[in-house]
């Protein structure tokens, strides 16, 4: 199943009573938003790992939501290092490039053109070499909570949006609602429609949220503390559910394809392979 924006406006409302209308409260927006930031941000989550790549030397605007970078890979990992240097370090390296066969240094500001993306530079990278690098990305921030007239009428579609189909009669809620959606999809993503929607459905559209299922829970609980500070209420016991549905999701964070079992014939030491290191082994003797 896809997890929307409109699932934790819906239990806002169920948590502090209501109806539809009151949906639209600026406080119930923001503690959705509020709390959905403060959960992709609060930890390097692996939902959120992701992969690119820059060929040659020079400046790269690295993508939109870049968080944070991983070390650069380079396409030949024994004679060609790569090394991480400071904004200023980088500067005084690149006034004069450095010689053949050396390291390639890099790192990474702020950049001038854009408001809100990362510059990588890098000194002394072969023209024609392609560098790979890991980094975690920030999901897009929440605008659309399903109550919106936009949301209903269907004028929204943009991609990456979700879009819930109802009855000929019914607006659809969430998975839990007394009206359940009949089917769901990602609008913009080819194979995404789970269901069948009836004829003449009535549509709802809100933000995809880009987490895990083990991330779920968390998010119901902050939006629960933000509400109830938004409100003037006591936070203290919202605060202490919160802080235990984290922990049980910083647990539960692990790639699904490593989890579980394995056997140890096949398991290489990435930074034994690598040259990183050597862990130490018992003192045989000579």
């Amino acid at each position: 199943m896809y997890y929307a924006a409109q699932d934790i406006a819906e239990y806002l409302m169920s948590s502090y009573g209501g109806g539809a209308q009151d949906s639209e409260h600026r406080a119930l927006r923001a503690a959705v938003h509020h709390a959905y930031r403060d959960l992709c941000t609060c930890r390097d989550w692996l939902w959120h790992v992701t992969e690119g790549s820059v060929t040659g030397s020079g400046d790269f605007v690295l993508p939109e939501g870049v968080r944070n970078l991983d070390a650069l890979i380079p396409p030949d990992t024994v004679s060609t290092p790569t090394i991480h240097v400071s904004p200023a370090d980088w500067n005084r390296i690149d006034t004069k490039l450095p010689q053949l066969d050396s390291p390639v240094y890099w790192t990474v500001l702020k950049s001038p053109q854009h408001a809100d993306r990362w510059l990588l530079k890098l000194a002394g990278a072969p023209a024609s070499a392609t560098y790979r690098y890991t980094y975690r990305r920030l999901p897009t921030p929440l605008r659309y909570m399903g109550y919106e007239a936009a949301s209903r009428d269907g004028s929204l579609t943009a991609n990456g949006l979700v879009r819930r189909y109802g009855t000929a009669t019914t607006y659809p809620e969430s998975h839990y609602g007394i009206h359940p959606y009949t089917a769901q999809e990602v609008i913009g993503l080819s194979g995404s429609l789970q269901g069948t929607a009836p004829a003449n459905a009535k549509t709802v559209v809100s933000d995809y949220l880009d987490i895990s299922s083990t991330m779920y829970t968390p998010l119901l609980s902050g939006a629960e503390t933000w509400m109830a500070r938004l409100l003037g209420k006591n936070v203290e016991g919202s605060m202490t559910v919160y802080a235990k549905d984290l922990r049980m999701a910083f647990e539960a964070d692990v790639v699904v394809p490593l989890s579980g079992l394995r056997s140890g014939a096949y398991e290489v030491s990435v930074a034994r392979a690598l040259g990183y290191y050597s862990p130490s082994g018992p003192d045989t003797g000579v």
